[in-house]
């Protein structure tokens, strides 16, 4: 897959996730698929609706927890035949360098089936997340976050979101059916 470059693209049709790594889910780092049903559910709903809204391409940070549950409902709905792409919008070529094994393996097959990836930093530095992070806001017109409101990158993420005027759709992760537009 060949790197992109997003600038011609319209961000009125961009949408953009970011939102907590598994430690902060009820999920965990187990990841089970029924524990993380309820906010796959959730992020499928919210997806739906960005794409009700107007749409089509979904940006990705592809972080282990919420990115990569987002991702996965994306490929998932485009697979139903929903006329979805997916960027995966990397900090770095080593994001996943010091992940345990089936997680590699998970980011792999979905940097694999993405439609285009974005790599914002040619190797890792302290500051490759933010600008990944600044970058996806940058790019989107609508930030799906999920956010249980404690302190953080998703925290500065959505503040930049809201500082930047964008759409924020906030989902809960410990009540991930009630999520906020």
């Amino acid at each position: 897959m060949e790197s992109l470059d997003l600038s011609s693209w319209e961000r009125e049709r961009c949408c953009a996730f970011t939102g907590h790594r598994p430690g902060k889910l009820p999920s965990g780092y187990r990841q089970s698929p029924a524990a993380c049903a309820p906010l796959s559910a959730a992020l499928r709903r919210a997806i739906l609706q960005a794409g009700r809204d107007g749409c089509d391409t979904f940006l990705s940070g592809m972080a282990l927890g919420s990115d990569t549950l987002a991702a996965e409902e994306v490929l998932a709905l485009k697979a139903e035949g929903r006329p979805f792409r997916l960027i995966a919008v990397i900090p770095c070529p080593e994001q996943d360098a010091r992940w345990k094994e089936p997680d590699r393996e998970r980011y792999r097959s979905l940097l694999a089936r993405a439609d285009g990836r974005i790599c914002v930093c040619p190797q890792y530095t302290p500051s490759c997340m933010h600008i990944r992070n600044r970058w996806l806001v940058e790019h989107a017109r609508r930030l799906i976050a999920v956010f249980d409101g404690s302190p953080g990158g998703t925290a500065n993420t959505v503040r930049l979101a809201a500082k930047m005027h964008r759409e924020i759709v906030q989902i809960s992760p410990s009540a991930p059916d009630a999520f906020l537009i």
